[in-house]
Formats: C-alpha cells, structure tokens, sequence
C-alpha cells in the first residue's frame, strides 16, 4: 500500500498492489508510471532491504533516499529488471553476462584436451631425463637457475608458507620476482595478485655432471608440482618445464589448465593483440577493463583482431579441445544449436560424473534463454550490441534461474521490440515467476 505519494509528477496518490499477483502500470507518458515503480516501489523496498543489514555491509552500498511518501507498508524485497542503454562493457557477452561461459571453462579445464598451438598435436607427459637433456642442449657451458612455482598469480599474505620454506631449509621466496626472506617476512599486500617461487638450486650445465642435474630437476619438480622454470644466471628470461604436459614435437611446456586461461576478462586468458575485446582499438591495453564509458561507442575505430580472428582468447587457450569444438566454437553457437550439442554429447561413464554439475547449469541456463526468446542469440554476441529489450530478457532469464519467492520483480515495458508471437512466451514466462510465490509489476 502507497499513501499519498508525492514524488515528480504525482499528487498525493494512493495505491494499493496486489501480494503474488501480476499488475500492469498503465497510463500516457509522463504521467508518473516509472516514478510509482522505480522511483517509490523499487527504491523503498531495496532501501528497506539495505537498512536491515548491518552498519559493515551497508557502507559498501549506499541506500536510496527516502521518496517523498507518507506511508508504505506490506513492500516485499524488491528487484528491478530496467531496460538501460549501458548494457556492459567491451569483454562482456550473453555467455558471461548469463554465467554460461563460467560452466563452459569449468567443462574445458575437467574434459578439455589440450594441444599445441604450434604442431597441433596433443601434448603429453615427459621424463626428467628428457628436460634435463634439453637444458644440456640450450644451456651447456652456463650455469642456470632452478625454480618451483608454488603460488601463481594469486592473492594472499602467504605467512604460513614462508614458515614452511623456511623450515625446509630455505632462506628466502621469490615474491614477484624480488627474493624475500622467509625468516623474517614482510606483509604481502593482500589485495594483489602474487607470484611464488622456491629457489631450489643453480648448477652448470654440463655432460660431466648430467646426473646432479636430474637430480636437483626431481627436487625441484616435486616441490612445483610436476613444473619447474629454469633461467640462465645472467639473464632476466625463464623457461617453463612440466614433466606432465609437453609438445612430444617440439618439446614446449605447458602449465596446468586453469578456468582463468579461458576468461578473456584475464591477462591469463586473453589474446595478447587485443586484450580479450576481439577487436583492435586504438588506445585500449591491458590496463583497460572495456567497462569505461569511452571505450563503449568505439566501433566506429575498431577493426577484428588478426591473431584471435574476433575469439578473444590466446592461442594456447584455443588449441585446447572438447568433443571435437573450442570454447571459441561452443560460444559461436546460438542458444539453440548450444543446447543442443551439448544435450547430445557422447560421455564416458567417468566424463558424466565429472561433467554432470556444469553440464547441468548449462542446460538450465539455455532453457531458460529460450523461454524468454533469446534462442537466436549467439553466446559470444557483445553485451553492448544488445537491444535494451534483449538485455532486459536476459536479466529475466536470471530470474527464472534464482528459484526465489517473496520478490516484487519490477519490470519496464518487458515486450518492446518483441514480434506479436513472442508476446505469449514472455507472458508464459512472468506467469511462471509469479507461481513461484512472487509479485510482478509492469
């Protein structure tokens, strides 16, 4: 119940809305219809919502301002589902902006096999013996430094592992390339990305001593892992190692997967040309998040990224295969053709049980893009080609995913640019939040 509203346009207006009922807003334009449902409805009730929580949490969200209302009572949380000209940034796509492309790298780290970019044959794993000769061929004559990776590109103070090195016999840490001691630890900033290796050894590389140098490659392997990087004393460039992932042709090394080389929102995953846009933009680098206003009308300028070919991520991400397809090919399908592969795959018994949970958010997800009418997007269309119907639909799609009930969904004008025969499926859709126990205002 609103009693006598009094914000913008309207007059000592007095409302009353339905609890778990469908109620259309209606009524020439400026005649206050966005200010009863976002101005006075959305806001008290998220405003109500954010006072609830305590003084900690309430600092990082600012609530609305009061409006100017003499009473509202019976308001549930609400949720605003807007139509807004900012859809998202340059890296952002249907995939990501539905958290499909988050199932998609988790199927692509378990499952994915990967190849090598260059030879395009699958690598595999290979013997200390192996590294250890190709070190006796790059560096004979030189004396070389051996490191295990032990944290890479992750946050965190890391005190208990400088007492764990210290206590194996290690004096310091190499901590974004500077050597730290382990005695006396400094505090990490916690906020930014570290990179932590073990500084297990330096030895000449020669055929004399072959068999110190296995050794002293078996040490460091079994501190890193099964990796190891080697670098010439006087020079600053590493080499990475991996007795489990190698090219068998050209003997390139390869870290493990991870879900961050298939995020082109990561400096672990995107093209190196490009930085995860797809697209060559004058001025854009790696600094650059493709959020910021100056970069969203920037398509009169850009020209399709040569390396990636418009796919976002670096070569090694894409030579990494499932079922015959890329992560770059799965994200060029539509909703549609997506769901359908993927509900056709053929799957082991082993890869089922280690697929099952993504592969069903997967499926939920496309389901949910089809009830809204979305099936002709592809996965990789960019967030800010999206009509603002399109953008609304998917934040709807959401929605339907959350399984809540108690909410007051408040949606603006949900069937512009709908063809008449998409109407009813959007219909079929609020009336299926609405008999999850919730309100819908439109």
């Amino acid at each position: 119940v609103v009693h006598r509203a009094r914000e913008h346009n309207l007059k000592n207006i007095d409302v009353e809305i339905p609890r778990d009922k469908l109620t259309v807003i209606t009524g020439m334009s400026g005649s206050g219809k966005s200010t009863l449902a976002f101005d006075i409805v959305f806001n008290e009730g998220q405003r109500r919502y954010l006072e609830s929580l305590n003084a900690y949490a309430r600092q990082f969200v600012q609530p609305a301002a009061r409006p100017d209302v003499d009473a509202i009572s019976g308001i549930p949380p609400t949720v605003a589902i807007e139509q807004r000209t900012s859809r998202g940034g340059r890296k952002s796509t249907v995939a990501t902006m539905t958290e499909i492309y988050h199932f998609l790298r988790l199927l692509f780290v378990k499952l994915g096999e990967q190849y090598c970019p260059d030879c395009g044959i699958p690598i595999s794993a290979q013997s200390i013996e192996a590294i250890a000769a190709q070190l006796l061929k790059r560096h004979r004559g030189k004396t070389v430094a051996l490191h295990a990776p032990l944290v890479v590109d992750r946050k965190g103070y890391y005190t208990d592992l400088a007492k764990w090195a210290a206590n194996k016999g290690f004096a310091t840490l190499r901590v974004d390339g500077e050597a730290l001691p382990t005695g006396e630890w400094p505090r990490l900033d916690r906020f930014q990305e570290h990179t932590i290796d073990l500084p297990v050894g330096t030895i000449a590389v020669e055929a004399t001593n072959e068999s110190e140098l296995v050794a002293l490659l078996r040490r460091a392997v079994d501190f890193g892992s099964g990796v190891v990087k080697v670098g010439r004393i006087s020079g600053a460039r590493e080499e990475l190692f991996s007795t489990q992932r190698a090219c068998p042709s050209c003997q390139r090394s390869f870290p493990e997967l991870d879900p961050r080389m298939f995020s082109y929102n990561s400096k672990h995953g995107w093209c190196p040309e490009c930085f995860g846009t797809g697209e060559i933009i004058p001025g854009f680098d790696e600094e650059q998040t493709g959020e910021e206003r100056s970069w969203r009308g920037a398509e009169e300028e850009a020209e399709p990224c040569t390396l990636c070919e418009g796919q976002r991520l670096k070569p090694e991400s894409l030579s990494v295969w499932f079922k015959d397809y890329t992560i770059a090919d799965f994200a060029a399908m539509s909703i549609t053709e997506a769901a359908r592969k993927l509900g056709a795959l053929r799957l082991g018994e082993r890869e089922r049980a280690i697929a099952r949970d993504s592969l069903v958010e997967l499926a939920s997800r496309l389901a949910f893009l089809e009830e809204v009418g979305l099936s002709y997007l592809s996965l990789d269309r960019a967030a800010p080609t999206l009509s603002g119907g399109e953008a609304q639909r998917i934040r709807l799609a959401a929605q339907l995913g959350s399984n809540l009930r108690g909410v007051c969904y408040i949606l603006d004008e949900p069937t512009i640019g709908l063809h008449p025969r998409d109407n009813r499926m959007l219909l079929d859709t609020l009336a299926r939040l609405r008999a999850k126990g919730n309100t819908i205002v439109v």
